[in-house]
């Protein structure tokens, strides 16, 4: 049986090329990404499995997709078995629930392959804009629908060339991922064809968008900044395991304190603490209370992560505290971990998986507010709200001018999820153009400027005290204005193309 499987699908008709193709696709996208960080690979990464799709009719097209997919996500997202087997002690449900996410993943490219096998005949003028459009699409769809992970957008593998991610300001990292997969199209129509127009559009397409970056990192740099924050970043390196087991409660608010001590007597503006560092209830638990009293005379404002309890409902908080130790308002996280900060059907999946269970179902916030101090108007996000472009926008509309992000990547310490994670500040600091403040506790903490270039940055699992001054700015970009308006307008051309030829198709076989 097995060997007939083996002829039939990769010795038959030369099949083993294909094969070969759809892997080195799988492999180049995913060293593309942190922490490989070959970034020049995304550019190239899909001529291949191009390839593969317009030589093979669409079952093989839609095989030789999943392929691709499933040797990227492995590689991309290695560290999903990694922490789940860290977190969980369980080998069989840590590689149970990875297989599920990477098959997840990849049925993202399953579906772009079998679109670009549907349109395959057309014209290539077709392709060249199809393809690039359904990427998008399906990236939207991974971003905000079904709980997929959407670090690791194309757009993404390209943080550290500042200059190329400007385009962000206008289409967001969207705009940045199509151009990407233009470029990965038209190199394959310019070797499969040879004519030197695909590589002519490819040279002028990839200069603009050096000029475009050059113009506008010098443009932004020269704006209007409002006023001056000094800042100071805590970054403890307190490990998971320790973090809410009650006999370490002293310990660790010691250990925070010694970890910014160094921060007092600075006149600072704001001191930033990540995400539920706290290890009991600020409003409740004395000695919190007491560690909170002692370090709100470091600054004007503390921010500072922990969780917050409200008729039973338990929230994740970050607390703005004043230089008296007063609590004067909190924001609560409006995006929730899926598996890690909330269960779906939490009883069915208790018995599949009878180790992963959060440890609670956090309650998820409906409100989105900046919080004005006396110098800024702060926008937070916690954690993997950095996910979701639009919540940082809107911010921005309510009259942020300054973005923060708190996050706890102690779940991960040591693998590559905190470097996928921190780039994706970046981005949101180009797309609205302010200064972003990352406070992480093991994980990557930094400053980024309104250009995406990184200010200050951390090590992972490193404890560290950074102080930085930021500005203040109300610039609003072309993005803050329209949003994700360029993605709904690649949706509406997928599906137009997908519906013509499918009406063509239909009348052909009649």
């Amino acid at each position: 049986m097995i060997k007939n499987i083996v002829n039939k699908f990769i010795i038959e008709e030369y099949k083993l090329k294909y094969l070969i193709f759809s892997i080195i696709s799988g492999i180049l996208l995913a060293l593309s990404f942190q922490k490989f960080n070959f970034f020049f690979l995304a550019w190239i990464a899909f001529v291949p499995l191009i390839y593969c799709i317009y030589k093979n009719d669409l079952k093989f097209s839609a095989l030789y997709s999943f392929i691709t997919g499933i040797m990227y996500s492995i590689i991309a997202f290695n560290w999903m078995y990694l922490f789940l087997l860290k977190n969980t002690s369980s080998f069989s449900d840590s590689c149970t629930i990875s297989m599920i996410v990477w098959i997840c993943l990849s049925l993202y490219f399953v579906v772009w392959g079998i679109g670009i096998n549907f349109i395959k005949k057309k014209n290539k003028i077709t392709l060249i804009l199809f393809a690039p459009a359904l990427w998008v699409s399906l990236e939207y769809i991974r971003n905000y629908y079904f709980g997929s992970f959407p670090i690791n957008l194309l757009g993404y593998s390209q943080s550290s060339v500042t200059q190329v991610i400007q385009f962000a300001d206008i289409f967001g990292v969207f705009g940045i991922s199509f151009i990407i997969m233009l470029i990965n199209v038209l190199l394959f129509c310019w070797i499969c064809n040879r004519e030197k127009k695909y590589l002519l559009i490819v040279i002028f397409v990839v200069c603009s968008m050096f000029v475009y970056g050059y113009i506008r990192i010098n443009q932004i740099s020269q704006i209007n900044n409002e006023k001056e924050i000094k800042i100071g970043i805590v970054q403890p390196n307190i490990e998971q395991k320790y973090k809410f087991k009650k006999r370490y409660v002293k310990k660790i608010l010691y250990d925070l304190k010694q970890a910014g001590i160094s921060l007092e007597n600075k006149n600072l503006d704001i001191v930033l603490y990540p995400e539920t560092v706290l290890p009991k209830n600020i409003k409740e638990n004395q000695d919190v209370k007491n560690f909170v009293n002692n370090i709100s005379p470091w600054s004007n404002y503390t921010l500072i992560g922990g969780f917050d309890v409200e008729n039973y409902k338990v929230y994740n908080s970050i607390f703005v505290v004043s230089n008296v130790g007063e609590v004067i308002d909190s924001y609560r996280k409006k995006h929730l971990i899926l598996f890690g900060e909330y269960v779906p059907f939490e009883g069915l999946l208790a018995k599949m998986f009878s180790k992963f269970i959060t440890d609670n179902n956090l309650t998820k916030e409906i409100e989105l507010k900046a919080f004005t101090l006396d110098k800024c108007s702060l926008g937070i996000n916690i954690c993997s709200e950095n996910y979701y472009p639009y919540l940082s926008r809107e911010l921005v509309l309510k009259g942020a001018n300054l973005l923060t992000t708190h996050s706890n990547d102690a779940w991960c310490d040591g693998l590559s999820y905190p470097y996928q994670h921190f780039v994706l500040n970046i981005f949101r600091a180009i797309e609205n153009r302010k200064y972003l403040i990352v406070a992480s506790n093991t994980g990557i903490s930094g400053v980024i400027a309104p250009t995406g270039k990184i200010v200050r940055q951390t090590k992972n699992q490193e404890q560290i005290v950074l102080e930085e001054t930021v500005y203040t700015n109300n610039y609003i970009t072309i993005y803050d204005k329209i949003g994700d308006l360029f993605v709904y307008l690649c949706m509406a051309y997928a599906v137009i193309i997908l519906l013509i030829y499918g009406i063509f198709r239909k009348r052909k076989n009649v």
